[in-house]
């Protein structure tokens, strides 16, 4: 892989870079495990996207099937470890002849380590109705 193919531009103008992979990872994008994965996991016919909602937060990329063949990364975090899975995913789709589009429909989020705090948050009262 050479530097244009790891870069892309995705949502609102930016730019992600992905690392390049080191041997370990290329190898564990070309084993069996990872292409049984792609096609019954990430392309299952029942679902709609990959990973499931508990374990985005583990992985930090969204890949949402279009059909059999072809996935596309709808949101990174923009943190090493997400990068180099959807970089691993981008090789073990190459691999097996798969499309993987990372593009202008991508977006890419900050990695927020700590929540906020919101004791600075309007305190909103619900409406009620009293009932006699």
């Amino acid at each position: 892989m050479n530097t244009s193919e790891r870069e892309y531009e995705v949502a609102n103008g930016e730019r992600i870079t992905l690392p390049i992979l080191n041997e370990e990872d290329k190898e564990f994008g070309m084993t069996a495990k990872t292409r049984i994965h792609i096609r019954q996991t990430i392309h299952h016919p029942n679902w709609i996207g990959w990973p499931r909602a508990k374990d985005f937060g583990k992985i930090g990329v969204l890949i949402q099937p279009l059909d059999d063949q072809t996935a596309r990364a709808l949101l990174v975090i923009d943190d090493e470890y997400a990068l180099r899975c959807l970089a691993t995913l981008q090789f073990a789709y190459d691999y097996i002849g798969y499309t993987l589009y990372i593009d202008n429909a991508t977006m890419v989020r900050p990695c927020y380590d700590q929540l906020e705090s919101v004791e600075d948050a309007p305190i909103r009262q619900t409406c009620s109705m009293e009932v006699a």
